[in-house]
């Protein structure tokens, strides 16, 4: 976000981004459930400035829109784990 400030001429006193998510932990316990992953993610930004509502509205939009997490929960995106196990001797 305070990368892209500038552009929209504005400033930022204060911000705060929190996330969250939700998730039915079930199988996780050896219960019936969908698995692990996340149901809903919500990200909670707080921006504390003094320029106008429409810009840093503006400012906002662009910067969801560069988010790469965001963009990257929006779509089905393939993922690989990759594990390596080191043994002594």
């Amino acid at each position: 976000m305070a990368q892209f400030a500038p552009l929209y001429q504005v400033i930022i006193e204060d911000a705060d981004v929190d996330l969250r998510v939700e998730f039915d932990d079930a199988e996780k316990h050896g219960l019936p459930g969908p698995g692990a992953a996340f149901q809903n993610v919500i990200f909670r930004v707080k921006i504390k400035s003094p320029s106008p509502v429409e810009q840093v509205e503006k400012l906002l939009t662009h910067a969801e829109r560069g988010c790469h997490a965001a963009q990257s929960l929006r779509a089905a995106v393939p993922v690989t784990v990759e594990t390596e196990i080191i043994s002594p001797g």
